[in-house]
């Protein structure tokens, strides 16, 4: 287009991900069988639902807007049904919606897992991920708005208008400076996330992965989890909790007793049935605003007390041993877990991509984030393309989420009437 790299988002590129997505559908609901005055196939309805996500329309919008560009490219008089009705070529809004809630859950996370996995292995093949990530875990918050009282609908205060809520634990790797979506995962009230993880961790070392560092929140502060993460040789980076020993070991170091960097060994509550001990390493670091020297220069001039000093700084707990020059190490690793933030902007961007529906079908709702998905690492990919080609050309080329989109419907809909006759 504009930027003269066209060849590089071809038509085979660019729908891979859809293609796919349409052939794991197709094969995961081979048992629901199609009558035999249908007049629709499977893609029909996966067309609608899909590049609903891509320009952020509900399904009703979307069905009718395609119905009418592709009827207006046709030739011959469009025919009427005795009630009044005119013949479509474009499924309606109630048989989309029919179709997806056929889609049930377990079904809907085999999807997921397949188009995402080609997703990964497609851009390890065209080398613009390395086969050692890193991974990045949180969880994202869905408001429900219904009247459903089960263990898949969850309590929460952070939601406007309503206090429940579905709960979405989500995975996301990091290789060669380049983010993208690897798991979703529907987690239910009282489901214990240590298993999950760990059972996505074992799949990305199925698929050729090796694991860097694994980026967590205070959320997942337990000591199974590292001591499982270590065996498998990954390191954890994840904030600490100020337990006793822990606060201690911060207000020894604002005293000026010792260095940054803290030997500490992690273990889980003495009342445990199998108790988990792990060897870790605490990297004192200061909050934005403030630095190390000019925290421990307050509290020693008194201009702060102990308590206004160690609100100042936190801790970091890595499962990795230090390298090289240890306080260039602690710097190194400290900044490093900022990038555990790409994981919300992510989400930030998925609800960009599409607004969220309001639909109380679990499994729905989970089609509608696989889709948006598979569009921002889509977009992250052609990006990262974009930019080694501007690279090699010594040129700086910038491709925005938007622009990617706006391709993306211009593909869609120049490949839909061809498939169907209209040009070409």
């Amino acid at each position: 287009m504009d930027l003269g790299t066209k060849s590089l988002l071809s038509n085979h590129y660019m729908f891979t991900f859809f293609k796919k997505f349409c052939d794991t559908i197709v094969s995961r609901t081979w048992k629901f069988k199609r009558a035999k005055n249908a007049r629709y196939e499977d893609q029909d309805f996966l067309k609608v639902f899909f590049y609903s996500e891509i320009i952020g329309r509900s399904i009703h919008d979307t069905s009718e807007m395609l119905n009418e560009y592709l009827l207006r490219s046709r030739k011959g008089r469009r025919k009427s049904f005795a009630d009044g009705r005119r013949r479509r070529i474009i499924p309606h809004q109630t048989e989309v919606n029919k179709y997806l809630r056929r889609i049930g859950l377990n079904k809907a996370r085999d999807i997921l897992r397949t188009c995402l996995d080609s997703q990964l292995t497609e851009a390890l093949r065209l080398k613009l991920i390395s086969k050692k990530v890193n991974v990045i875990i949180d969880f994202t918050e869905h408001p429900y708005y219904g009247q459903r009282e089960d263990k898949m609908i969850k309590g929460t205060n952070r939601q406007k208008g309503t206090k429940k809520m579905r709960h979405y634990l989500g995975f996301s790797i990091l290789s060669k400076e380049i983010h993208l979506f690897a798991g979703l995962e529907h987690v239910a009230k009282g489901q214990s996330k240590i298993p999950i993880i760990l059972e996505f961790l074992d799949h990305l070392l199925d698929l050729g992965f090796e694991l860097k560092y694994v980026l967590m929140d205070r959320e997942f502060y337990r000591a199974v989890l590292l001591h499982e993460i270590k065996a498998k040789n990954g390191n954890v980076l994840i904030p600490t909790k100020e337990y006793k020993k822990v606060r201690g070991m911060i207000e020894a170091y604002i005293k000026g007793e010792g260095n940054r960097v803290r030997r500490y060994t992690f273990s889980s509550a003495n009342e445990a049935k199998h108790r988990f001990f792990q060897h870790v390493y605490l990297i004192i670091k200061a909050k934005r605003r403030f630095t190390l020297q000019g925290v421990k220069r307050d509290y020693r001039t008194g201009k702060i007390s102990l308590d206004d000093a160690r609100k100042r700084v936190f801790a970091i707990m890595t499962t990795e041993k230090p390298k090289g020059k240890t306080s260039s190490w602690a710097s190194r690793t400290s900044l490093f877990y900022r990038r555990r933030w790409l994981i919300e902007t992510g989400f930030s961007d998925l609800n960009r991509i599409n607004r969220r529906w309001k639909s109380n079908h679990d499994n729905v709702r989970y089609l509608d984030m696989l889709a948006r998905l598979l569009l921002y690492n889509s977009w992250k990919m052609n990006k990262k393309l974009i930019k080694n080609a501007g690279t090699r050309e010594r040129k700086r080329r910038k491709w925005s989420l938007v622009q990617n989109q706006d391709y993306l419907k211009q593909l869609f809909l120049t490949r839909e009437k061809k498939s169907r006759g209209v040009i070409g």
